[in-house]
């Protein structure tokens, strides 16, 4: 006779919304963040389920899977001969069979045991920070290494001697590895930008920042080719002027300021002489500083007749200048940059690539760890698609939310990087 006592199989359920959590539910798989790593183990029992929400959205972890407890049940019914339903007939108790010999139960592992999110969390923060400074290190050091050989080689061009495709190719290929890493390379070139006399910083950056762009923006594999090259060479020009000129660009006579614009002219000129140099990256390094509404330089061309990566390049260089040093105050912050962008350059730079630009690059700072205009410490950790230049910062000290975009905070700004 079948045992009537039948013991059911665990039952799961997923929370497609984390205000279902409730205190006493049981985690039923690990829950792991956009990386891989492990937030909270399979069997942990909630205990305080808006504490647990908040670890969870800060972690962007939108569903998981809890155990459904389910009591074993005892049949009573069983079925007649004759396909009626009946209770089961009583019996004597000289008639009911010896109790089956007890079986002994396995040794069970323990329990899991229950995991603090706060201490969990504390754990990956501190694998995550250790992460990024051995990554901004490396990040920083392939860089003075890759400005070194940058240097030879516009030496080489500005003394009109032979320089091949391949080795500028490999200069950008070993730039374009910046990629690979886990933190973001905005993040990361905010690193190096230390001195506004040095030129192959600006290369090196606005040469990222194209090619971020090109990419946002579907274009071919040749193009962002080209655009990679022409971002990497847009201002040589700049090695045939004088030193002085560049550190004091926004403060010329105007005599010196039409020697300080003839640089792309120069570039343009020393560029031209090399065969692999396509009409498309000569016009960009030529022509990235042409506006929309006519009033750039060297042609004050305006509209569609300023070339695609002409236009990228212009975008890349204006947002790179806004966050260099000037020597007179201190270097604006990307959100500082992205601010006066959407404020002032609407009507400069063409808006389908600048839209593009500004609804990206705030994401690209996810992470970043800040300091306030009144010394609070924070991080950001969420980017709004309006208002970019005003995201919602973590602080440190407590871990409130802090809304930049409120009205109630609109005196408190982003003062610069931690």
């Amino acid at each position: 006779m079948a045992n009537p006592i039948s013991q059911p199989q665990e039952q799961y359920r997923t929370l497609a919304n984390l205000d279902e959590l409730k205190a006493g539910m049981v985690i039923a798989e690990d829950v792991a963040n956009q990386r891989g790593n492990v937030l909270i183990a399979a069997g942990f029992v909630v205990d305080n389920e808006k504490k647990l929400k908040q670890f969870l959205n800060l972690h962007k972890v939108e569903t998981l899977k809890i155990r459904i407890p389910v009591k074993p049940s005892r049949s009573y019914i069983t079925a007649t001969k004759g396909g009626a339903v009946t209770a089961p007939e009583k019996k004597s108790p000289e008639e009911l069979p010896a109790p089956p010999a007890p079986v002994k139960t396995p040794d069970l592992p323990p329990a899991p045991a229950r995991l603090d999110p706060a201490v969990v969390q504390a754990e990956e923060e501190r694998r995550y920070r250790q992460k990024r400074v051995q990554e901004t290190k490396a990040f920083q050091n392939r860089y003075y290494e890759q400005r070194d050989a940058l240097k030879s080689d516009f030496e080489k061009i500005v003394h009109g001697d032979p320089v091949t495709r391949d080795e500028l190719e490999d200069r950008v290929v070993d730039i374009l590895k910046s990629f690979d890493g886990m933190i973001n390379v905005f993040q990361l070139i905010e690193t190096i930008k230390k001195d506004a006399r040095d030129l192959f910083a600006h290369y090196y950056h606005v040469t990222l920042i194209s090619h971020y762009i090109g990419t946002w923006l579907n274009l071919t594999a040749e193009q962002l080719q080209d655009l990679t090259f022409a971002a990497l060479l847009h201002d040589i020009g700049k090695e045939q002027i004088s030193p002085d000129l560049i550190l004091r660009q926004h403060d010329l006579t105007e005599e010196e300021t039409e020697a300080y614009q003839q640089h792309v002219v120069m570039g343009y000129e020393l560029v031209k002489k090399y065969d692999f140099i396509t009409h498309g990256m000569m016009q960009a390094i030529l022509l990235h500083h042409e506006r929309i509404d006519g009033s750039g330089y060297p042609l004050g061309i305006k509209g569609d007749k300023i070339p695609i990566l002409a236009k990228i390049v212009a975008v890349a260089d204006v947002y790179n200048s806004l966050t260099m040093p000037n020597g007179k105050e201190r270097k604006k912050t990307p959100f500082e940059a992205v601010h006066i962008m959407e404020s002032e350059y609407m009507d400069k730079l063409d808006t389908r690539i600048l839209y593009v630009f500004l609804n990206r690059i705030g994401n690209c700072f996810l992470g970043q760890e800040v300091k306030l205009n009144d010394q609070r410490i924070g991080e950001i950790i969420f980017v709004p698609r309006i208002y970019v230049y005003r995201p919602i910062v973590k602080l440190k000290n407590n871990n409130q939310l802090l809304d930049l975009s409120d009205s109630k905070n609109k005196h408190v700004y982003i003062h610069s990087f931690a």
